[in-house]
C-alpha cells in the first residue's frame, strides 16, 4: 500500500506481446513516457509469448528498464501469468501489446480502486482509430467479466487465484477468472469512464463470423460452465449453450454448427477438471443474467422461434427492415433489463466470500 513518503502505490505493467512488436512499442512509449503516474512508482515487465518479429529484440534495445520474461513457447494468455509471478507492485496492470492507458488513466484507475477499496478495475475500451467506438459496447461483459486487453488488479489478487487458467488459451479466460475471483469475495469496479486504448480498427457487429472464433468461443464457455457452476446450473447452461449454437446455424451462419462437437468437448473437459464455486448464489447468477450463459429468448416458445427466423428472413433476403427485433436488439434489451450487472456508469459488484465475508475483511 502507499506509505506517507510514497502517497500513490507501486505498479507494475505487465505486457504480453506476441508477433506485435511496432505496436508494443507504442504502447510501451505511451505507458513509460506519456503517463502522468509517479514513473518511480512503475514497473514494467514484458513478456513475449515465443515472437517470431523480433518483439524481444526490441524491447531489449530499446527498452533497457524494462524486465523481460521471453517464452519457448506461446501458451496463449496464461502466459500473463509469468509477468504476475514477478510482479512486486501493490496493483498489477495487465495489458495487451497493442492496448494502453491514456495520460491520466492509471492515475485515475488507483485512485478509483482506493476510493471503493476495489480488488479489480476494469475500463471500456476504445479504437485508437475511432475514439468514438467502443469494443465494450459491442460485447458487453458489464461487472461479470471484463474486456482483458486492460485491467487494473491487486497482486494479492492474483497470488490468491494464481492467474489465468492455462486450459483456455485465448477468449473466455476473464469469464473464468471473475468466477472464481468473485468466489473469493473480491470486488469488482467498472469504470466506464476511463478509457483503454486498443490500437485496432472498429469492428461493428456482424451477423457470421470465423468458423475458428466460433468453436473456441463454444469449447470455452462449455468448460467454463462444467468446471465452476453448480450442477444444476451448469446442465442449464448446457442447454442454453446448444440451443444458442443451434440458433446461430440457423439464423446468422451455418458454420456455427460446426461448434457443437467443441461445445460438448469443451463441457467434458470442464467436469474433468472441476473445482465448483462455494457461492450457490454466484452460480445462479451467471447462469440466469451472463448473456451468453442464457437460453436465447427466441427459443423460449416455437412462436418466438418462427418470429426470429421469419424476421432474419425478411431482412437478410428481402432487404427488408421492418419486423421482429432483431438479435443484436434483442440483446441489448437482455442487458439493459439488467442494470446492476450492466451499468453504464462507475458501479461495483460483490458477492459474500468463504464464511460469508468479503475476502480479507
Amino acid at each position: 500500500m502507499a506509505d506517507l513518503e510514497h502517497p500513490w502505490p507501486m505498479v507494475s505493467v505487465a505486457f504480453l506481446v506476441y508477433n506485435r512488436r511496432d505496436l508494443l512499442r507504442e504502447s510501451l512509449e505511451q505507458m513509460l513516457y506519456r503517463s502522468d503516474y509517479d514513473r518511480s512508482r512503475l514497473e514494467v515487465i514484458v513478456v513475449d509469448n515465443a515472437s517470431t518479429d523480433g518483439s524481444a529484440a526490441m524491447v531489449a534495445d530499446e527498452f533497457p528498464d524494462v524486465q523481460l520474461i521471453i517464452r519457448d513457447d506461446n501458451a496463449g494468455v496464461s502466459a500473463w501469468n509469468d509477468g504476475f509471478a514477478v510482479a512486486s507492485g501493490d496493483f498489477v496492470l495487465a495489458l495487451d501489446d497493442d492496448c494502453y492507458l491514456p495520460t491520466s488513466g492509471l492515475r485515475s484507475a488507483v485512485a478509483a480502486a482506493q476510493e471503493h477499496g476495489a480488488d479489480l478495475v476494469s475500463f471500456a475500451v476504445v479504437s485508437s482509430h475511432d475514439r468514438q467506438y467502443r469494443f465494450t459496447e459491442e460485447y458487453r461483459t458489464g461487472l461479470l467479466s471484463f474486456w482483458g486487453c486492460a485491467v487494473l488488479m491487486r497482486r494479492a489478487v492474483l497470488e490468491a487465484l494464481g492467474g489465468y487458467d492455462p486450459e483456455i488459451f485465448v477468449w473466455a479466460n476473464e469469464l473464468e477468472f471473475m468466477l472464481r475471483f468473485f468466489d473469493r469475495g473480491f470486488r469488482h469496479l467498472h469504470c466506464p469512464e476511463i478509457e483503454a486504448i486498443h490500437l485496432k480498427a472498429p469492428n461493428p457487429w456482424v451477423k457470421s463470423w470465423p468458423e475458428r472464433e466460433a468453436r473456441i468461443n463454444a469449447r470455452h464457455f462449455g468448460y467454463i460452465a462444467a468446471k465452476l457452476l453448480a450442477p444444476g446450473d451448469a446442465a442449464a447452461v448446457l442447454i442454453a449453450l446448444v440451443l444458442r449454437t443451434l440458433g446461430d446455424g440457423a439464423v446468422l451462419d451455418r458454420v456455427a454448427f460446426k461448434a457443437l462437437p467443441d461445445l460438448f468437448a469443451g463441457f467434458a473437459l470442464g467436469l474433468r477438471r472441476r473445482r465448483a464455486v462455494g457461492n450457490r448464489e454466484l452460480s445462479r447468477v451467471y447462469r440466469r443474467n451472463f448473456h451468453s450463459f442464457s437460453i436465447p429468448w427466441w427459443w423460449s416458445s416455437p412462436r418466438a422461434v418462427m418470429e426470429t427466423l421469419r424476421g432474419e428472413l425478411a431482412r437478410r433476403v428481402l432487404g427488408s427492415r421492418v419486423g421482429a427485433p432483431t438479435i443484436a436488439q434483442r440483446r441489448t434489451q437482455y442487458v439493459s433489463a439488467r442494470p446492476r450487472f450492466y451499468p453504464t456508469s462507475r458501479s461495483v459488484l460483490e458477492f459474500a466470500g468463504p464464511g460469508g465475508r468479503r475476502e480479507g475483511a
